[in-house]
């Protein structure tokens, strides 16, 4: 499932962020190389995934609206068995809210990644210019 690829992805080796603190306070090239690689690598891949899912949600809702309607019409498609009920719906409308929700709790741990990684980024780029590789 597309929502367990996205939580992998976007669990697996988070950034240290302390070690890159005290790599940015050393001016350490390489571990600051390194760590912001790894994380354009990281976010690159969160994006894909967050997208292929958002889409999944968006088309299971669609399907859902569907479903509901026809329950409630009483429409049957020839040939359609159905056992579509109130209470059947309701759940799949609940799990769909917890996929929404566990993907905005991730969109919103990236954006926060995004922004500590431009902080120190900067800070980086401020202090350390013209120094080198210095360790």
């Amino acid at each position: 499932m597309i929502a367990f690829a996205l939580s992998a992805a976007t669990t697996a080796d988070p950034t240290d962020f302390d070690a890159l603190s005290k790599a940015v306070a050393k001016c350490d090239r390489a571990v600051v190389t390194k760590t912001v690689n790894d994380t354009i690598a990281r976010h690159s891949t969160f994006l894909i995934d967050a997208y292929a899912e958002q889409r999944a949600i968006a088309q299971a809702r669609s399907d859902l609206a569907e479903r509901r309607r026809k329950l409630h019409s009483g429409e049957k498609v020839s040939g359609e068995k159905t056992t579509d009920t109130e209470a059947a719906l309701t759940l799949v409308r609940e799990g769909l809210d917890d996929r929404q929700r566990a993907l905005d709790d991730q969109r919103t741990l990236d954006r926060l990644e995004q922004d500590m990684m431009y902080y120190f980024r900067q800070q980086y780029l401020t202090q350390c210019a013209g120094r080198g590789t210095e360790k």
